[in-house]
């Protein structure tokens, strides 16, 4: 009866050490399917991250890409919408209204191909353009015209008449000019404005980096 007690015992003893190690050999093939599993999520996390960035970064290159050629060019139609936004407020101010001139409106006079303009008297070259850069002495990218009357009365017109208001906003040798014309015969002869606002604003925004 001893020895059935004592090989139950040791059989039971047996069975249990069997289970434990089956227990930990599940143990540690979950924690090492975890861990597996735990490296893969860590590395495509990474991975996710590092393309990501790289998006990013092509992105952020994109746009200083195109930034970069926006600016290469003085003029553009940003710029065109503030000067129309100053013109059409500075305009009543001084009880006059202009309208803005396109080439169609107005070629200049005088030369090959009406590029040749008169200024203070000289014959310096001018001609639309529509970035503000050119092989002209003055690259004109806007102009903005009111016709008077000896009566002292006026309108907005892209017909210039006799006695008119004309100007050229232009750039020359790279800095920003606005020129004026107000002559009643003999063509238009340009002179710089004396007008301070005007210039003052033309500088302004034809320099200006935004847009």
């Amino acid at each position: 009866m001893h020895k059935i007690i004592t090989g139950t015992l040791t059989l039971g003893a047996a069975l249990f050490l069997l289970a434990g190690c089956s227990s930990s050999s599940s143990s540690s093939k979950t924690a090492s399917s975890s861990s597996t599993t735990a490296k893969k999520s860590s590395s495509a996390q990474t991975s996710s991250s590092t393309s990501s960035q790289s998006s990013q970064e092509e992105t952020s290159s994109a746009s200083s890409s195109q930034a970069a050629a926006t600016s290469s060019t003085p003029w553009n139609s940003a710029k065109a919408q503030q000067l129309r936004s100053f013109m059409n407020a500075w305009g009543p101010s001084m009880h006059q209204s202009y309208a803005e001139l396109s080439p169609g409106d107005y070629q200049w006079y005088g030369g090959a191909n009406n590029t040749i303009g008169s200024y203070e008297g000289d014959s310096s070259t001018f001609e639309w353009s529509t970035t503000g850069t050119g092989n002209y002495d003055y690259n004109v990218v806007a102009m903005y015209n009111y016709n008077k009357s000896p009566q002292g009365d006026g309108t907005a017109s892209t017909n210039i008449g006799e006695y008119h208001i004309t100007y050229a906003f232009a750039y020359h040798n790279g800095q920003p000019v606005a020129l004026v014309s107000q002559s009643t015969n003999g063509g238009m002869v340009w002179t710089p404005t004396k007008n301070a606002t005007v210039q003052s604003n033309w500088a302004r925004i034809a320099g200006s980096a935004t847009n």
